[in-house]
């Protein structure tokens, strides 16, 4: 009995908890009726969910013990509902105030815009998805101020000159730290490798730390300008931060998109040298104004003939029918870009992926420089449970660079194009009789009338540099919330470059590097691993609903390693044979290794009541490798403070004012951008005595050598206008870089030329200012904007009583950084 009736019992409960069961349905529209398609709705809690379709209907199973649902989508401000007794929900949702809600990536963590005290830039991955753009540096150009932006030069892909804020240190780089969802990548060029011997391996083609990095894959870029707000960064965020994070998979349809595009370029303005008679003519004018004009005209023109192995005797129009060549139209033409972009976005309520390839082609306006790109890249994010989440992504590409001999500095910088053109002499042809190249080594009876021996459009033809590059930049994540305020996340990263460079000197060219050795050819392989880890404790707490409470707490180890091997051979049988193992002279061999690794731990505590008045400390502490034992660690400081004047009851009736805030913040960073090894004490092994191989010293050791450090005040106004149809930024700056990385200079009699100290100060003061207007943001959109930035830039300080460095007259007290100075010339 007593069994029959604990199973009636329990086939009632179960009947009750069906019964409690129910399915909703409605409809999801926008203000104006318009239904909404992909929304995410989602039982309050749990896991429960689904998404509307493109009529706006939807239909969730709720059990017994829902209560709420949730209802988000990315342009509308989410909305929560009680269930009730309700079978049917209607909702319309209301387009979200992005000014409000929009987030800034701010360093291990993301703030409210609103909430940010710092000098922080951001720019939209829609402000740049449309521009035919192969780099996203190049699109970041006059977004930002005080933010430079400048190619090296102007091979496709090549490198960069990001300056934030102006030039900072003396003789170290100013380059800011570049950060990809989280990954901080490196930075340096490691396509130049020194050999053994006097014989050098160069690439021709520059290093961009981003070029692996697909535009059209960029969710957002944040600018961390001033010291304050990238003090949490601490090493190498003494050139400012540039954090870049890309696209994630969405909750919904899947969304597919492809974009192409197609292009061409060519000068501006090309420059039209002088043809023959031109040159004759101000040639002559120029040597009878040498005299005071005591020479006639028809004698200099007589011996400019002569020069030229032309009779005295002839007229222009014959002169005129002579060979004239303009070498810029036969080096300068028309360039091209291709662009190939596809890419999908899906996902649910627990699992989103993000996926993506490009090709990307672009031809420089001088041949043979171009660059050609493949890249992919995957990012996924599941949800295990209701508190542990996944991440991971891998970014793969690879890049073929081609690039032209003889840059400046190289000593063979009369061969380069971009340069030569404009100063050979138009009466040199490019091709001889017999259609082959003019001007080759050993031509017989092919005079040339130049101080720039080599016939620059042969060189371009026969001189061959390219390099390849293989690069994987990828990431693993988790997150685990303990509380639904505190949560820890720690992750692991890679960025993983192989750059081979081949180059060959062809022996058909006139000049020293070739004549004599029958064709030069060199390789290079060069490997770079950068490894990250880092683990971040997160705490955000509202009370009472007005204070607000965040606290950060992190550690970090960052190792980097770059290896390199090189080789020169001279003598092949022929230029048809290229590679190395066909020539029958070695000439130099060369094996490096060099790396360094950081230690890190930092900690950032931030308040503030309702929004209106922000409080924020940071603190970091970095130990690094490449300084003395005495000096290792360095500790990195900052305090932000801003006040929302807006949300002040006096501002209420201010409806014409849609923001106010005024910001203060005083910073410190770190750079640690020297050698590796510039601390130590070094032995090397290069040299030969009585033709035994020796060690011998090769550097002073400095245990005290230690940190550069940026420190910063800044001051900042926000002012938005109308809705935010127009915004107004301003900064003012105050920034001091003290005991700068420099190298001393020694008297040769210690047997050493320089050692490593830290020693001088700059200082960099300035003014920037931000207008962006939005007339139209309808149907119809139209935004513009206007940054301008002022800064004076100083060196204060050298070392000891020293007004003018040693061996850099250049760089000298009262004067800016990288000044020039030359003589007083006509006045």
């Amino acid at each position: 009995m007593n069994k029959h009736c604990l199973l009636l019992v329990g086939v009632l409960c179960l009947s009750l908890q069906l019964f409690a069961q129910k399915t909703i349905t409605g409809i999801v529209t926008d203000e104006k009726g318009t239904a909404i398609e992909n929304v995410s709705v989602l039982l309050k809690g749990t896991r429960i969910g689904t998404a509307s379709k493109a009529d706006g209907t939807y239909s969730i199973f709720i059990p017994g013990n829902g209560t709420t649902l949730i209802f988000s989508s990315v342009d509308f401000a989410t909305q929560e509902i009680a269930i009730g007794s309700q079978a049917t929900i209607n909702v319309s949702l209301k387009a979200a105030d992005k000014s409000l809600d929009e987030v800034i990536v701010t360093g291990y963590s993301v703030q409210k815009k609103k909430d940010v005290a710092g000098a922080i830039t951001k720019i939209s991955g829609s402000d740049i998805s449309s521009m035919p753009q192969p780099s996203f540096s190049q699109a970041m150009q006059g977004r930002a101020a005080g933010v430079s932006v400048t190619a090296s030069s102007g091979i496709p892909g090549g490198g960069i000159n990001v300056i934030v804020r102006g030039v900072g240190s003396i003789s170290n780089t100013s380059t800011p730290l570049y950060i990809v969802d989280g990954i901080q990548l490196n930075s340096s060029n490691s396509a130049t490798v020194g050999a053994s011997t006097s014989t050098t391996v160069t690439s021709r083609t520059e290093n961009n730390p981003l070029s692996f990095l697909n535009s059209a894959d960029i969710e957002s870029i944040e600018i961390l300008k001033d010291a304050a707000a990238a003090a949490i960064y601490g090493a190498k965020a003494a050139g400012g931060v540039v954090i870049v994070t890309t696209k994630k998979g969405v909750s919904g349809k899947p969304r597919y998109n492809v974009n192409m595009y197609y292009g061409q370029m060519q000068p501006i303005k090309a420059q039209t040298p002088m043809n023959t008679l031109e040159y004759i003519k101000a040639r002559s004018e120029g040597l009878s104004f040498k005299t005071g004009g005591v020479t006639s005209l028809a004698t200099t023109r007589a011996t400019v003939l002569a020069e030229l192995a032309l009779s005295p005797t002839l007229t222009d129009e014959q002169i005129l029918a002579l060979p004239s060549t303009n070498w810029v139209d036969e080096t300068w033409g028309k360039g091209e870009m291709k662009n190939l972009e596809m890419s999908m976005a899906a996902g649910n309520q627990t699992t989103n992926v993000y996926m993506s390839g490009s090709y990307n082609f672009q031809e420089a306006i001088i041949k043979p420089t171009d660059f050609e790109r493949g890249t992919f890249l995957l990012k996924a994010s599941h949800k295990a449970s209701r508190k542990l989440m996944f991440e991971s992504q891998i970014n793969l590409s690879s890049f073929l660079q081609s690039g032209t001999f003889g840059q400046v500095g190289e000593g063979n910088f009369t061969i380069n194009p971009a340069y030569a053109a404009t100063q050979i002499l138009s009466i040199n042809p490019v091709y001889n009789a017999a259609g082959g190249f003019y001007n080759l080594a050993g031509a017989v009876g092919e005079p040339w009338f130049s101080s720039f021996s080599n016939n620059i459009v042969a060189a371009s033809a026969l001189l061959k540099n390219k390099t390849r590059t293989n690069q994987m930049v990828g990431s693993l994540a988790g997150t685990y919330n303990i509380t639904p305020d505190l949560s820890v996340k720690s992750m692991a990263s890679l960025d993983y470059r192989l750059s081979q460079t081949k180059s060959y000197w062809d022996p058909r060219l006139i000049g020293a590097q070739y004549s004599g050795v029958n064709g030069q050819g060199e390789v290079a392989s060069n490997w770079n691993t950068n490894f990250l880890t880092n683990t971040v404790l997160n705490y955000r707490k509202t009370f009472g609903g007005v204070h607000n409470v965040s606290g950060l707490l992190g550690i970090e180890f960052r190792n980097e390693e770059a290896q390199s091997i090189s080789a020169v051979a001279q003598t092949f049988p022929t230029p048809d044979f290229q590679n190395l193992s066909s020539a029958s002279t070695p000439v130099a061999i060369a094996e490096t290794w060099t790396g360094y690794a950081t230690w890190s731990q930092f900690t950032r505590l931030g308040y503030n009541y309702k929004s209106r008045y922000i409080v924020g400390l940071t603190l970091r502490r970095d130990g690094s490798s490449r300084f003395g034992s005495n000096n290792r660690y360095g500790y990195f400081p900052s305090v932000q403070f801003a006040w929302n004047a807006k949300d002040e009851n006096f501002m209420a009736n201010a409806n014409y004012i849609s923001e106010l805030k005024f910001r203060y913040s005083y910073g410190e960073n770190g750079n640690d951008q020297t050698g590796n090894f510039q601390s130590r004490q070094l032995y090397g092994a290069t040299n030969v005595y009585n033709n035994n191989p020796t060690i011998n010293p090769s550097q002073l050791g400095n245990p005290d050598f230690s940190w550069e450090t940026r420190k910063e005040h800044n001051f900042g106004v926000d002012l938005g206008l109308f809705r935010n149809r127009v915004n107004l930024v301003f900064d003012a700056f105050d920034r001091k870089n003290v005991n700068l990385l420099l190298d001393r200079s020694l008297y040769a009699t210690t047997g050493f030329s320089s050692i490593a100290q830290n020693a001088g100060t700059t200082r960099n003061r300035g003014l920037e200012f931000l207008l962006a207007v939005k007339p139209f943001n309808g149907a119809f959109k139209w935004e513009s904007s206007f940054n301008i930035t002022f800064i004076q830039n100083e060196i204060i300080k050298l070392f000891d009583t020293v007004k003018i460095l040693p061996g850099d007259p250049a760089t000298r007290v009262g004067s800016p950084v990288n000044g020039y100075f030359t003589n007083m010339w006509a006045g």
